[in-house]
């Protein structure tokens, strides 16, 4: 619950905040990324400060701790439950992380996504270092819930290609580091066995 809380009041205050038309976080996010010092009549100290609390905010979301309804615990505790004819304490646990993950996603879906693309359009604009950490973040969305998101990005058809080549090249990534490590693995072997 409070997991969900907090995602909640990160994304409306902080988020949605920076997508107002006054205040330190929408300067930051309207300042182009060159010429950040001049851009605007705002102190650096302010600037610095706005800036670190949009990425702290994006660092938070993006973070596996802060998710509701792991997928693992969720089928795992189900299986578990339902096999053993557990206490109903039990069972009462994992129909709550059932409803808590369902209530999240509808919230990500009806709330942040809408504020992530207004977001995103702003940061675009004014080419934006935040925009990669933004990108990360619709990106571990994206990964999570990928029928939905699609879904709700069919009328923003750009931004979901972005998330799908983005998606791929995650993907890419993580099998290549798999692979490396695997051949990482295979060398230390062979040297020990040498």
């Amino acid at each position: 619950e409070q997991k969900l809380e907090v995602t909640a009041r990160l994304v409306k205050e902080i988020l949605g905040g920076a997508l107002q038309s006054s205040g330190d976080l929408s300067a930051v996010c309207n300042m182009p990324a060159v010429g950040i010092r001049h851009a605007t009549r705002l102190p650096s100290v302010r600037i610095e400060a706005a800036t670190n609390v949009l990425t702290d905010t994006l660092t938070m979301l993006t973070s596996p701790e802060i998710k509701v309804g792991r997928k693992g615990t969720e089928d795992g505790e189900d299986d578990l439950v339902s096999a053993s004819g557990s206490r109903p304490d039990q069972q009462r646990n994992v129909h709550k992380i059932r409803l808590l993950a369902k209530i999240s996603r509808k919230h990500l879906m009806e709330i942040v996504i809408p504020i992530l693309c207004n977001l995103k359009t702003v940061l675009e604009g004014s080419h934006s270092p935040l925009l990669k950490q933004l990108m990360q973040y619709l990106g571990k969305i994206f990964r999570s819930y990928k029928s939905e998101v699609q879904e709700h990005l069919a009328n923003n058809p750009i931004l979901l290609q972005e998330l799908e080549y983005d998606t791929r090249q995650y993907e890419k990534n993580q099998k290549q580091k798999a692979r490396d490590s695997i051949l990482q693995a295979d060398v230390v072997t062979d040297e020990a066995a040498a």
